[in-house]
Parts: structure tokens; sequence; C-alpha cells
């Protein structure tokens, strides 16, 4: 991306390639991580987006509990793609 905007210089064909722009499509990003992590990837087609992760930290218990508490479990992210799509 950084390539593509002129601040780098590299090769930018794997955005063409994993993102071609005649399939762009709102997108949800997932990661047990900062939501911002992947929030740019949307920039590549210019699409909206919905950038979910985990924001606070500290929180322990079972994996789904967890998940489900930062909002990374199968409802969010469908409710996620359904207020893209909606």
């Amino acid at each position: 991306m950084r390539a593509r905007q002129g601040h780098e210089r590299a090769e930018s064909w794997v955005l063409d390639q994993v993102f071609q722009a005649e399939r762009a499509t709102p997108l949800v990003t997932v990661l047990a991580g900062h939501p911002h992590a992947l929030a740019f990837l949307a920039a590549i087609n210019r699409v909206p987006v919905s950038s979910l992760g985990v924001t606070r930290f500290g929180q322990s218990g079972g994996l789904e509990d967890v998940y489900r508490h930062h909002g990374l479990d199968a409802d969010s992210i469908i409710r996620a793609a359904l207020d893209l799509t909606g």
C-alpha cells in the first residue's frame, strides 16, 4: 500500500492479485489484536470496512467467552457483515 501511495519503492502487483478491483466488496477484518492493524486493507479498493479486534487487554476466561467479550465470535462477525451490506 505504501508503494502504491508513492511512499516507498516496491512492487504492488500482489495487491491486484489478492484484492481484485472487479471483486471489491465491503470488508470485515477480524484479528485477536488491535482492530486498526488490518483496517488499511479497505483502502486498497476503497471499500467500506468493519474492523473487529481487541481494544482492551487483561481479560481472562475460556477462549469462546473471551472472543464473545471482544466481539470476535461468529455472531459478532455476521452482525458486522450484515451492517455493512444492509
